[in-house]
């Protein structure tokens, strides 16, 4: 058993001792190296932490400015014509959709109907290709093409298909498969 003096009276005290037999002090405990070790490394986190979180703000703060810099430089026509082609990609998308539903509800098992792609031509022609099951419960491909200027939809038709899609390119909707 080792000795110890008390922080308080001077009086020396056993190092097991709960408090000092003369004062009544609890004694003061050496910090062990672990949780020095455990301290540091956790203030290292956390200071970490602040420092990407800030880093990351400014970099966000530096972007917003760019795309402000960036839009305050367009002029109005060019606002203008953003506009105008962000509408026509909505009326697109919303019609391509339209179309993907449609096709689906001609299936004779509308819940094994599988969207493989979904792309407006140039012409404003929408290109569908599936695939569902069969009357055998087969597998099988398939495609629909919806005219531009028309509202019928032409499911696996060669010639319409070969007249309006085949080795053309459009915009593909890609997020409709989801």
């Amino acid at each position: 058993m080792a000795l110890m003096k008390c922080h308080e009276c001077s009086a020396l005290i056993s190092t097991t001792a709960k408090t000092c037999p003369s004062c009544g002090a609890k004694p003061k405990r050496k910090t062990s190296i672990t949780t020095w070790i455990v301290g540091g490394l956790s203030a290292f986190v956390v200071t970490s932490c602040i420092v990407g979180n800030e880093k990351s703000r400014k970099a966000d703060e530096a972007r917003a400015a760019e795309q402000a810099a960036i839009e305050a430089a367009k002029s109005p026509e060019q606002r203008e014509a953003e506009k105008k082609a962000a509408l026509q990609y909505e009326k697109d998308f919303q019609r391509t959709g339209a179309v993907a539903r449609a096709v689906k509800s001609m299936m004779k098992n509308p819940d094994s109907y599988k969207l493989e792609s979904a792309t407006i031509m140039a012409s404003s022609a929408v290109c569908i290709e599936h695939r569902a099951t069969n009357s055998f419960n087969a597998i099988v491909p398939g495609y629909a093409v919806s005219p531009p200027g028309s509202d019928k939809v032409y499911v696996n038709n060669a010639q319409i298909w070969d007249k309006h899609c085949a080795e053309k390119k459009g915009t593909e909707f890609a997020h409709l498969l989801r």
